[in-house]
């Protein structure tokens, strides 16, 4: 009993021991942590440019929000690569106090910081940036920079910002339109949908997947007939971000394109049209999803056999090619 007795105060006293361990060293690391952070505010006043740079992104990567009012005050430093990095570790902290400041930060001389400020204000979130960045996707000379703005408006999420960005599905720069696409789909508008249509033949490959997928992501039944025919586009990226599309608005009348698709030359479109078709749930695509299951790509397989068994409910005949048709072939004659 003794011995039983020495034995559980020795296991009290060790876990105690541990115990003061772990705070011990939760403590030294807090004030290392703390020291480090006294360390980079201060490195933000220092002379040389990188290093003011550096330790603003440091400092946004710790995440302490003290930082955030020194780093404002180093968007009007006097070198532009330590208000680009002030801009990014703005975007980075996400605290609405900066808010202000970015938005005049998009008025930078230099194109880099205007860029990385209108990224942070989506980053952000803050409705505020909604004009701002309006103004600066119809009027900022810099390609990248509306490209941004449009990016930064899609993040704030904010239908307020759909009239600018369908009129920028006609900028003269692809990566603008690409952003614009992209941020439609984010918010989610009605209004978007015919412009968004009409992206679907834009020049840039990019430009009509970002179209495609938008569509997919507000979902309205306008879009499948144009979805239908981005499935024969000659980029295989399109094809592939049509078929989601067409999988996310669920419409019957993709059931015979969708199983046509499951021929496509490229792997992915094959494998997206039969989870479009497991998600739409029509048993006109049985056979052709059965038809799927010896395509030469394990990942076409696997999603040909979940369709299948989710249209039809039936359990056990795996991915097997042979067992589906006979069960087919079966079920046909009742």
């Amino acid at each position: 009993m003794k011995k039983v007795l020495v034995l559980a105060l020795f296991a009290v006293s060790l876990f105690t021991c541990l115990e003061a361990a772990a705070q011990d060293k939760a403590l030294e690391e807090e004030k290392k942590r703390e020291q480090r952070i006294q360390k980079l505010i201060t490195d933000l006043g220092d002379e040389n440019c990188l290093d003011r740079g550096e330790a603003a992104i440091e400092l946004a990567e710790i995440g302490d929000t003290r930082a955030v009012e020194p780093i404002i005050r180093l968007l009007k430093d006097q070198d532009s690569y330590v208000r680009n990095k002030a801009a990014e570790a703005l975007g980075i902290l996400g605290d609405m106090w900066a808010v202000g400041a970015l938005i005049g930060a998009l008025k930078d001389k230099e194109h880099k910081v205007r860029g990385s400020a209108a990224e942070a204000l989506g980053q952000i979130g803050d409705k505020r940036a909604l004009t701002p960045l309006i103004v600066v996707l119809k009027g900022d000379k810099e390609a990248h920079v509306r490209a941004g703005a449009a990016g930064a408006l899609g993040d704030i999420g904010n239908a307020g910002a759909v009239e600018a960005l369908t009129g920028a599905l006609k900028d003269k720069a692809g990566d603008v339109r690409r952003a614009a696409a992209w941020a439609l789909g984010k918010i989610g508008d009605k209004q978007a949908v015919q412009p968004l249509i009409g992206a679907l033949k834009d020049k840039d490959k990019n430009v009509r997947a970002n179209a495609a997928r938008a569509l997919g992501d507000i979902g309205i039944k306008k879009a499948v007939k144009p979805l239908i025919a981005a499935l024969k586009d000659d980029d295989e990226y399109v094809r592939n971000r049509a078929a989601q599309a067409l999988g996310k608005i669920c419409d019957e009348r993709a059931v015979g394109p969708l199983a046509e698709a499951l021929g496509d030359k490229d792997e992915w479109v094959r494998r997206d049209a039969a989870a479009a078709l497991r998600k739409i749930g029509d048993a006109r695509a049985v056979g052709a999803l059965i038809g799927a299951l010896k395509d030469p790509a394990e990942d076409v397989r696997r999603e040909a056999a979940a369709a299948l068994k989710a249209i039809t409910g039936v359990k056990g005949l795996d991915d097997s090619y042979a067992k589906w048709k006979a069960w087919y072939e079966d079920n046909k004659k009742k």
